[in-house]
């Protein structure tokens, strides 16, 4: 049982740090994305009178710039996605914490076996809550960022238990 709550420990401790990275990431490409439409809209370098004279040129980045709207929910996330990713890094921030609880009543003998793997499984299984929404909101882990949150997690590990 002591393996088991600490492989689960260093994933609940990896999720939340993947999917915090992930968020931060989504954050600035939403960011800039939102920027680069502001700055070729209209009221940006569009309405500048230089476009009167390449009309053909004006309206092929018009339509690019249109076609980046459309495609914008299947190159980045959106806010409520974000969103999303904020929540689940929450869900996992406390469900790690209710993890660290029960690994240290066990490694200091407060709760036996038998009571120890029963609140092990009432935890696990408060993660049910969160998987669908993981499912639908993370698609892809990018290795750059798995990469990232493994050697957070691990670094985080290292400190705190000197493991």
């Amino acid at each position: 049982m002591r393996d088991r709550i600490w492989n689960e420990l260093t994933k609940a401790k990896f999720n939340s740090e993947f999917a915090s990275i992930y968020a931060d990431k989504q954050r600035t490409s939403l960011r800039y994305f939102n920027i680069c439409i502001l700055v070729f809209s209209s009221g940006g370098v569009m309405g500048w009178s230089i476009w009167k004279e390449l009309p053909l040129l004006s309206c092929g980045i018009i339509a690019g710039i249109s076609l980046l709207r459309l495609l914008q929910p299947h190159l980045i996330m959106n806010d409520k996605q974000i969103t999303n990713l904020d929540n689940i890094n929450g869900f996992y921030f406390n469900y790690y914490n209710k993890l660290e609880r029960l690994w240290f009543d066990l490694e200091h003998n407060t709760l036996d076996n038998e009571a120890c793997k029963n609140c092990f499984f009432n935890i696990k299984q408060s993660e049910d809550s969160i998987n669908q929404l993981v499912n639908e909101t993370i698609r892809t882990k990018p290795k750059k960022l798995v990469s990232e949150a493994k050697n957070n997690s691990d670094t985080y590990f290292k400190l705190t238990f000197n493991t």
